[in-house]
């Protein structure tokens, strides 16, 4: 028989309060060299909604400045995820000389973002069907039923595909600091569910009983 369901604090959240400075990452922001094309592809691939669009003219020298740049231009969507925003960005000036696919995983610096999945093989599929793909070829997983791999986007980003085993990937579905689907705000007395040690769901204090 099993042990008892237990709620305890999250752990994440234990010293937040409505007050904190930090909620949360808002956003990941990606250059491409074709915009809607990297629209398209994080549409298409990972579900992603258009939620916002922007662009700026060279001679803003507002925006120059909050970008550290000189007579710069550019556009860009801002697409929401299921725990997450990315803002895909192609700049029109000054020409972007940087090729992605030249960095590897080790290099120092932002190197890779990883997409949390419910079923590797399909996501993976979707992904090199749109053109994505591996840097190496696919292993036999990780110890303890992961799936795991790194490859890119076809602008040359890396991208982690994992999927976890069991339960444990819904650890992420309710992130610290999402109030509601695509509104990020501290919450100081989320308490998360165990049973046999394993994690089972999220509740407020509020609704547990006294």
């Amino acid at each position: 028989m099993g042990k008892p369901l237990v709620w305890r604090k999250h752990p994440f959240m234990q010293e937040r309060t409505m007050s904190s400075l930090i909620c949360g990452i808002h956003h990941i922001g990606i250059v491409v060299p074709d915009l809607e094309a990297g629209r398209k592809f994080y549409q298409d691939v990972f579900d992603f909604t258009v939620i916002g669009v922007d662009d700026w003219d060279e001679g803003n020298t507002e925006v120059n400045k909050y970008v550290g740049m000189d007579e710069s231009s550019a556009r860009s969507y801002m697409l929401q995820g299921a725990n997450t925003y990315l803002e895909i960005w192609q700049y029109l000036t000054p020409p972007t000389e940087v090729d992605p696919s030249d960095y590897v995983a080790s290099d120092r610096g932002y190197r890779h973002i990883c997409f949390l999945v419910t079923d590797f093989d399909a996501v993976l599929e979707k992904f090199l069907a749109a053109g994505g793909s591996l840097i190496k070829p696919l292993g036999s997983g990780r110890p303890g039923g992961a799936k795991i791999h790194y490859c890119r986007d076809p602008f040359g980003n890396i991208i982690e595909l994992l999927e976890m085993p069991g339960r444990a990937g819904s650890r992420i579905r309710n992130l610290p600091g999402v109030e509601e689907e695509g509104v990020f705000a501290p919450q100081g007395d989320q308490l998360y569910a165990l049973m046999d040690g394993e994690f089972i769901g999220t509740k407020d204090a509020a609704d547990l009983p006294e």
